[in-house]
């Protein structure tokens, strides 16, 4: 039952609750048990005798141990209590606090819209009264000790809708002390006092957070291994009388509210003024990727990457390197706005926002130089607090979107794609550089393949390695971006293929099967899983996930810091993704260090994976039968079919060459040879379903690697194609030489070496009857004509317009001469 005081407007903290009171203080049972009635005045009187908080959202102890002059009023009967204080007079004083884990200066300084809706006489109390009522499910933060989307990874989904309110009064582990910042190290605070974690196993303390928090410790306990409340109160004596006077609640309040901003020492060997000045400091300042220069400080260790000597390190000069462009980028776009107006727009891309302005400014460049066309530009601001505020001053044309605070991920997608406007979607990381020709590359295959639902493109990381290509879900549900840290002219990154999903960093779709499907799932909190998630229900409803490579970005990725409750955040989702999923998983292959391209695409429906095997990339234009070697990998590919093409020789030709010889589906390994193949075979074990090689020499060479190799692709059908019977043409080429009869062998001996590697073959192809009659008569009865069949294509020219040329074919040595 909550008790509300008529003469007052209904807010969260503004009444006594007796169920949680009974509940939190169980000797009230008997006191209340006995009355009839009780009223809010005799509530009030009868709360503040006893000490009792009236409601989770005021801590009645803190705050009459925190201000001083209201326990000499509650002394003087002027307030029967704390609570009595803060909701006559002591909620307008904004330095008041009513609780331990919120800070009213803290939270309207950051918050600079909720100052001026109180400022306008907007329906709230105070910052307090917004923030229960509006801001925590807004995910904004109301004290540095408390930053929501962390605490929901810790916690569970079951927060995700009020943060602050469910951590009120939830018990931690004693060393943990909930904290996800720089501002308070709980493991060091449990270890440097371990009084604390005795107390908060007691029960006298939610947290070793609290404890520190929650009463005055005259400058005897500090916060971290970074700030000494004995000497930042000794180097600034005015402080004393202020929190004597329960102003501060201590030094390091102050520090927070102002000696941050004024780079006050914090410790006597803590030089933030110095810190501050370091240029790599100010480009972290300025794009908002840490708060102050305090967490900057904390973050390394006092330390400033030494950026000479970083340049040594490819990684680190990329990203410097990056940093830099962006910066210029920025300088540009206040120069010039970027117009992303339309008419008819072909695909609407969303991008979530969140500081960094010039990593964004460099995202929106790329975008708009990278496609012509319409683009419906949706922005999601998730609380920034840089320059990226103010992001319309930069860009014409978009929709912009602003939540109060950093909301999760598939929360604000969601929003966003309510106003999309094209028939294609494109999540887009505001760190991403999406390569020109990308966007149209992506459209064309949605367009002309109404099976495909979802496109994802290869992601490159700013030191020019893969970040990814296609990822990958194993039957435990952990997931695994395929090619990460490789070369990105790697063959196996340069081809389309389905994939189990595609990064959200660049991921198209359609529109309309988005809304069909609910769009992300939004019980995940931080970003992991949900693009996941989308994919499996997209190829549930039977349309396909393709990578590929065509659609190129370039991702600088944020990860600058370690997060621990990242790790929690994504476990936590991994939970929550093998439920939704079991179905799917049943499916899917163990994961296993060499069972990566085994499992890198799901398996079209009658679709075959084929291992071709050739003496070198069958180009057409080389002759010698790799033109029909060409045609045969080519159909394979129209017929759905998955084709890797292996050479014996490793390819002389540019891969780009290859690329563009092939269809868009055909792997090919350019960049190995036979000594390789052994290897190649372990590392796709299981893979193929079929192993075609071609050429009976291969045969012969390839006997032993296939022999020791049998047991990895025991179910694999093997296919000799022999493409010509090679021993009657050095028959013939024998008697052209003229060598004598008794040095030749016969055709017969000759056929029998020549097919002996045959032995092997499930299946045996040839590309004459002739040649079939030759292997049927050495006791092969497993054999198939597989010819090349021309389409003729008459000329108006007559015979004798045409005749007297001299056709030759290819001749790479004598031996061809046949």
């Amino acid at each position: 039952m909550n008790l509300r005081d008529s003469m007052t407007a209904a807010c969260a903290w503004d009444r006594i609750d007796l169920g949680w009171m009974m509940k939190t203080y169980p000797e009230m049972r008997d006191i209340l048990v006995r009355a009839e009635a009780v009223t809010f005045a005799e509530a009030l009187v009868l709360a503040g005798r006893f000490g009792y908080s009236p409601n989770p959202f005021f801590d009645e102890a803190y705050y009459v141990s925190r201000y001083p002059d209201v326990w000499r009023a509650i002394n003087e009967g002027v307030y029967v209590s704390g609570f009595d204080h803060y909701r006559s007079v002591g909620y307008r004083e904004q330095y008041r606090n009513p609780h331990w884990l919120f800070s009213e200066e803290y939270y309207l300084a950051r918050n600079d819209d909720v100052a001026l809706l109180l400022m306008n006489g907007a329906d709230f109390r105070n910052g307090y009264d917004h923030y229960i009522r509006v801001g925590d499910g807004e995910f904004r933060s109301g004290s540095w000790f408390f930053e929501p989307l962390p605490y929901v990874s810790l916690t569970g989904c079951e927060a995700a809708t009020a943060p602050f309110q469910h951590c009120l009064g939830r018990r931690l582990s004693p060393g943990s002390g909930y904290s996800s910042s720089a501002y308070f190290n709980g493991e060091w605070y449990a270890t440097a006092y371990t009084d604390a974690p005795q107390a908060v196993r007691r029960g006298e303390w939610i947290s070793v957070l609290h404890h520190y928090l929650g009463k005055r410790h005259d400058g005897r306990c500090d916060p971290s291994r970074f700030f000494s409340e004995e000497f930042y109160v000794a180097a600034n004596p005015d402080l004393l009388g202020a929190i004597e006077t329960g102003r501060f609640l201590s030094g390091y309040e102050h520090f927070l509210l102002y000696g941050i901003r004024d780079r006050r020492a914090p410790r006597s060997d803590v030089d933030l003024e110095r810190f501050y000045h370091q240029p790599y400091v100010q480009r972290l300042l300025l794009n908002g990727r840490v708060p102050d220069v305090f967490v900057a400080w904390c973050i390394f260790d006092g330390v400033v990457p030494d950026v000479e000597a970083v340049l040594e390190d490819a990684e680190k000069i990329s990203r410097f390197a990056f940093e830099k462009k962006s910066a210029a980028l920025a300088i540009n776009a206040s120069r010039r706005k970027l117009d992303f107006s339309f008419e008819l727009p072909d695909a609407s891309v969303i991008l979530l926002l969140h500081n960094n302005f010039d990593m964004t400014m460099n995202t929106l460049t790329a975008l708009r130089m990278s496609h012509a066309g319409g683009i419906h530009l949706i922005l999601v601001d998730n609380g920034s607090s840089d320059e990226t505020r103010h992001i319309e001053r930069y860009v014409d044309g978009a929709t912009l979107l602003r939540f109060g605070g950093n909301v999760t991920f598939a929360r604000a997608c969601n929003e966003a794609a309510r106003h999309a406007m094209a028939p294609y979607l494109l999540f887009l990381d505001s760190g991403a550089e999406i390569l020109s020709g990308s966007i149209a590359v992506a459209m064309k295959r949605l367009r002309r393949d109404q099976k495909v639902g979802v496109i994802g493109g290869k992601l490159l990381g700013i030191n020019g390695l893969l970040q990814d290509a296609g990822s990958i879900i194993y039957r435990d549900g952990s997931a695994e971006a395929y090619m990460r840290d490789r070369s990105p002219d790697v063959p196996e990154a340069n081809f389309v293929r389905c994939t189990d999903f595609c990064s959200g960093a660049c991921l198209f779709t359609r529109t309309e099967l988005f809304r069909q499907v609910g769009g992300f799932y939004e019980a995940f909190v931080s970003p992991s899983y949900e693009d996941a998630d989308y994919c499996v229900r997209v190829w549930k409803l039977g349309q396909e996930v393709i990578y590929d490579p065509s659609v190129t970005a370039i991702r600088y990725e944020y990860g600058l810091f370690s997060s621990e409750s990242r790790l929690v955040s994504t476990n936590r989702n991994h939970a929550i993704f093998n439920l939704r999923h079991a179905d799917f998983l049943v499916r899917k292959l163990a994961k296993s260090r060499r069972g990566i391209n085994a499992a890198r695409s799901p398996v079209r429906s009658g679709a075959r994976r084929i291992l071709f095997i050739e003496d070198r990339i069958p180009l057409k234009q080389k002759g010698s039968g790799l033109s029909r070697a060409h045609d045969i990998v080519v159909t394979f590919a129209e017929m759905g079919h998955e084709v890797t093409v292996f050479p014996i020789f490793k390819s002389d030709v540019s891969p780009r060459q290859l690329y563009a010889a092939f269809p868009e589906n055909v792997e090919v390994i350019w960049d190995r040879e036979m000594h390789d193949l052994e290897e190649f075979l372990h590392q796709r074990a299981g893979l193929y379903d079929a192993i075609w090689i071609c050429r009976s020499q291969n045969m012969s060479r390839l006997v032993p690697t296939i022999e020791r190799s049998a047991h990895l692709m025991p179910q694999a059908m093997i296919v000799a194609d022999i493409e010509a019977v090679r021993a009657v043409g050095e028959e013939q080429r024998d008697r052209l030489l003229g060598l004598p009869e008794t040095e030749q062998s016969t055709l017969a001996d000759r056929l029998r070496a020549e097919f002996q590697g045959l032995m092997i073959a499930t299946k045996i192809v040839a590309a004459s009857a002739r040649d079939v009659r030759l292997l049927t008569g050495q006791g092969f009865t497993n054999v198939s004509v597989l010819g090349q069949a021309l389409a003729p294509r008459p000329t108006p020219k007559s015979w004798s317009e045409r005749s007297g040329f001299l056709f030759v074919g290819t001749i790479q040595g004598q031996a061809s001469a046949r």
